[in-house]
């Protein structure tokens, strides 16, 4: 009687288990769907802040000299030729941005980015150098004609920076490096829209 009833009891046991594991096999497994993070996305560009996409290297050749006439130049004059070697540096700043810049449903999203700016002008001191100097017979130069060529130098880099289309290539790197941020973030069509940045 024991015996019988063991044996019931293992057949019933294993009769369920292989209902179980019929009926998990025949029932299709549910596909799943996940809607984009969009604050994680909001998070990681606010953690790009000011977003560096784009940076020119110029040469620029400064004259400058006291603003005298012919003999005052000569004998109290100070007239220098600087060789001055700069970085300009563009981007976007993505601190400014809010929530609702960024629109869309699904796996579509639109940002609406800050205009490009330029960062800095930096002077790199190793390379700028005066090449020339000619001083009046009665001086030692101007102190300040230095500092105030260089400050000319850094005005003359920046612009020439924009004219050679700075703050353009600044948008076009920020485009495609964000658009690698949405996308692996889940978004399939991204468009980013980027304001024309002006130097002035």
């Amino acid at each position: 009687m024991k015996k019988s009833l063991f044996f019931f009891l293992i057949g019933a046991v294993l009769t369920l288990t292989a209902f179980f594991l019929i009926k998990s096999w025949l029932q299709p497994k549910p596909e799943f769907r996940f809607g984009a993070d969009r604050a994680a996305v909001i998070k990681q560009v606010e953690m790009l802040s000011r977003l560096e996409t784009a940076s020119f290297n110029i040469d620029k050749i400064i004259e400058a000299e006291t603003n005298f006439d012919s003999l005052k130049q000569f004998l109290f004059g100070d007239k220098l030729l600087l060789i001055a070697s700069g970085k300009v540096v563009a981007g976007l700043d993505l601190s400014t941005m809010k929530p609702q810049d960024f629109s869309g449903s699904g796996s579509v999203i639109t940002v609406n980015l800050p205009a490009p700016q330029i960062f800095a002008v930096i002077l790199d001191n190793s390379q700028t150098k005066v090449f020339d100097r000619n001083q009046g017979l009665f001086t030692k130069g101007d102190i300040n004609l230095e500092s105030e060529a260089r400050q000319k130098a850094e005005t003359s880099i920046r612009e020439a920076a924009c004219q050679c289309g700075i703050l353009e290539e600044a948008s076009k790197n920020a485009q495609q490096q964000l658009e690698v941020i949405f996308r692996s973030a889940g978004f399939k069509d991204v468009n980013i829209i980027i304001p024309k940045g002006s130097c002035n």
